[in-house]
């Protein structure tokens, strides 16, 4: 399954007159609901440009033939069941190979605000092995153009970051590939974190088991990707990274980061450069979406009787969850909205409602908060937690205030009295 044959079935939006890379692929991208292929980029003669692959939660459901409310529970299912995909003897992007590229001359990099007008990757999926395991790992990362091969690349504590942290404690650079254009779930499997998973395994399940690889001096490259780059994180070097746009949609952070020096490049005839857009509802969903099944299986450990969950939209994706439950006894609310902040630390407000409420209408939500919902009785703050360096008002410390919102009815409540009247 490739980029190529998704975009074949999909409604998208074909720009066909001649863009620039630097804020005019940006400006369609943030106006356009829907996947818009720019076929001409000023400067890159033979690549076009995909972004908005995915705007929706509904859109997501679709590509896996789920329905919205049955998408935690099925990606929770493939986290459970990862199948190893296949490996073949060649791969289209073998086509066209440059060593020691000038990544600018070569790539159509992307400048995506007028503020800071650097050149950024946001579709790069890094692959890493851990030093010790051998085991590989897949997950997206952006990279800042510094000049000629090289690039600053963001670096969160995770895998990527302790194979990283291993081989530097050792004196040696980490060997990577990265990799650009590819079908949306393989991008959903890469932003996933669970333990000891292997990402591709995990879109090999999403995908059917129609993901197949190519081996490349010890990395399973998918082979439909539509660019690849082999490189190393350097040791001994790091350099100023940002400030980029993150999915709150105010500006992170500048930081110190690995240097990725690029050693190899390789594409395939026509390639397809993607990217998504920085604090767009793709970059939300993709950062969002991979947690909930995490926080599924953390407050079904306390609830039972959990429902569903959702990371909303408004709340960037990552801040805000709506939790529902079919309530059995006392206190369930609050034992499951204390569990769903100790799945995910980034959390800053969780709402838990009853099993009939619609926790993916926002509206729905808000007339269980007006009709269902007493501060004094179901308000939880609390104060000095560790939460997302993300949110601006923590002024990036990550220390923040939470607050957990029971909206579940007592038990002995006449639920006729706080139900909608439907005739």
């Amino acid at each position: 399954m490739s980029l190529r044959s998704f975009l074949k079935e999909v409604d998208l939006e074909l720009v066909t007159e001649e863009v620039s890379p630097d804020l005019q692929v940006a400006y369609y991208l943030r106006r356009a609901k829907k996947p818009v292929l720019f076929k001409k980029i000023r400067g890159y003669e033979h690549f076009s440009i995909v972004g908005n692959l995915v705007s929706s939660r509904r859109e997501l459901a679709a590509i896996l033939k789920v329905g919205e409310e049955g998408l935690v529970k099925h990606l929770a299912s493939a986290l459970s069941h990862p199948s190893k995909y296949k490996l073949v003897d060649e791969a289209p992007w073998l086509e066209v190979h440059t060593d020691k590229p000038d990544l600018a001359s070569k790539l159509p990099l992307t400048t995506f605000y007028k503020r800071y007008p650097k050149k950024y990757t946001s579709a790069t999926i890094v692959l890493a092995r851990d030093p010790d395991s051998g085991r590989q790992n897949a997950s997206i990362h952006r990279l800042m153009h510094l000049h000629g091969n090289r690039f600053s690349i963001r670096v969160v504590p995770r895998d990527l970051y302790a194979f990283y942290q291993k081989n530097r404690d050792r004196g040696l650079d980490t060997e990577v590939v990265v990799i650009c254009g590819l079908h949306p779930l393989v991008y959903l499997a890469a932003a996933t974190s669970h333990p000891g998973l292997d990402e591709l395994e995990l879109a090999n399940t999403l995908l059917n088991d129609k993901l197949e690889c190519y081996n490349l001096d010890g990395f399973n490259v998918p082979k439909e990707s539509e660019v690849v780059m082999k490189g190393r994180l350097l040791s001994s070097e790091e350099a100023d990274e940002g400030p980029f746009v993150d999915l709150t949609g105010t500006w992170d952070a500048v930081r110190k980061q690995p240097i990725l020096e690029v050693e190899d490049l390789y594409y395939r005839n026509e390639p397809i450069w993607q990217v998504i857009l920085p604090g767009g509802s793709e970059h939300r969903l993709l950062m969002g979406v991979p947690q909930e099944p995490r926080i599924f299986a953390f407050v079904q450990n306390a609830v039972p009787s959990v429902q569903g969950v959702v990371l909303t939209e408004g709340g960037c994706g990552w801040l805000h969850a709506v939790v529902s439950i079919k309530k059995r006894v006392e206190g369930d609310g609050k034992n499951a909205g204390l569990a769903a902040l100790a799945a995910h630390p980034s959390l800053k407000r969780v709402i838990v409602v009853d099993d009939d409420i619609n926790i993916y209408d926002p509206l729905d939500v808000e007339w269980a908060l007006a009709t269902r919902f007493q501060p004094d009785r179901g308000l939880v703050v609390i104060s000095g937690a560790r939460g997302s360096s993300l949110d601006p008002s923590s002024n990036k410390s990550g220390v923040t205030s939470k607050w957990l919102i029971d909206a579940t009815l007592p038990l002995d409540a006449d639920r006729a009295h706080f139900s909608k009247v439907q005739e």
